[in-house]
This record gives C-alpha cells, structure tokens and sequence, in this order.
C-alpha cells in the first residue's frame, strides 16, 4: 500500500500575490484528501516571473510551466497552477487586458498600485458613457500525477468571464485590483460591495477554477 507521501499530490499556488492566494486557496482545498494546496511563499521560494506573452493563456501557461520546471523535482507529484486575469473595456477597445495590473503610467519604473490604476482607468473613461467591460481569468495547469507505476504528464488551460460595467466612482471597500468599479452585470454590487464568499461564488477566477478543477477530477480517473 502505498504511504500518503507516495499518493500526496501538491498543488503549488504559482503566484506571490497575496489577494489572489486568498480567493484561489479556499476554492481548491476541498477537491480530494489527495491533494495538499501550498504557495510560494510556504516553499520559501522568492522568485518574479515576467509576464512577456501577449495574451492572458500565454501569461498564464508562462507561469505555470515556470514553476513546474523549478520546482518538480521536489515532488513526485506536483500541480503548478497560474493565472493570467485582465480586465477588458469596450471603449477602450478591451484595453487595459493583458496590462491589468500594470495599466497607470509611473514615474519611478515600480509597478502601479491598485488605486493607481484604478484611477487612471477613470480618467480614461472621463465621459465616456459606453462603460461595458469584462473581466477574463485564464487558469493554466502544469502537471505529472504518479500512479502506481504509471505517470500522467498534462497541461490545460480554462477561462472564466464575467460581464459588467465601470461605474464613474469607487464603490465598496472589499476585493483589490478594480474590484471597486467593476459592476456585475448579474447583481447590483460591484465586487468590492461583496463578501469573499459572494465574490467567490461568482467572480470570473472562481467560474475558471471550477473548469480546472473539473480536469483535476478527470485526471485523478485515469487508469
């Protein structure tokens, strides 16, 4: 019989941001006694990865394939799971996209804080009335299960998207990023007026989670 270390597999959180580790642990705990969910900063590993692709999956597999390569060796069976979000706007034909979290223009080289950006982004859109958006997450998994004397090597990708729209100021304290602008189109909150369970239920990382989570499950099938 083989021993829990044997059967563990580890899901490594391949990211050090630490709102995202937040909203992406709970979601993932509770898949299979199996797996054990840990994060970059518990491995003590400090390292950046630039994000040079050109879209979400690109940054996303970028990531995942990154710390799988850095780190598989420590594992027989390990998980590297990454995610690539933007937010896309209609008038601003679907930017800031792939630039998110680096949107607001700086003077000293340091990436923008959230409030930066969230502020450039209202500026941008300074009377404009088409407010649409969407925000996009990209979940991308880099893998090898063992199985007995079997051994599963994967890579998938899946996305979520949520519609909403800009509102013309900062509503709600909760979240990060441009959570406190961005207004689902399905309630009449933006994301920073929700709980985290609330948010959880039905934000674009979540509805991308539960796709990847249904390829983890598929893959713990295989014979």
């Amino acid at each position: 019989m083989p021993s829990k270390a044997d059967t563990t597999i580890t899901i490594i959180l391949a990211t050090s941001n630490r709102d995202k580790v937040k909203e992406l642990r709970p979601l993932l705990e509770n898949i299979s006694p199996l797996f054990k969910v840990t994060t970059l900063k518990e491995l003590g590993v400090d390292t950046e990865i630039e994000e040079t692709e050109q879209t979400l999956e690109g940054n996303a597999l970028l990531k995942a394939r990154a710390i799988f390569s850095l780190l598989s060796e420590q594992f027989p069976s390990m998980i590297a799971l990454a995610d690539d979000t933007g937010l896309e706007v209609d008038a601003l034909q679907g930017a800031p996209g792939v630039y998110s979290a680096r949107y607001a223009p700086t003077t000293d080289g340091k990436a923008p804080t959230y409030e930066e950006n969230v502020r450039h982004l209202l500026l941008c859109l300074k009377g404009i009335t088409n407010r649409n958006a969407r925000f996009r997450t990209v979940i991308a998994l880099k893998g090898s299960i063992h199985k007995g004397d079997k051994q599963f090597d994967f890579e998938h990708t899946a996305e979520g998207v949520v519609a909403g729209r800009i509102t013309l100021d900062q509503q709600g304290t909760s979240g990060f990023g441009y959570d406190p602008v961005f207004l689902v189109d399905s309630t009449t909150k933006t994301y920073a007026e929700m709980s985290r369970e609330e948010k959880n239920s039905i934000s674009h990382r979540a509805l991308a989670l539960k796709k990847a989570i249904a390829d983890l499950k598929n893959i713990l099938q295989q014979e």
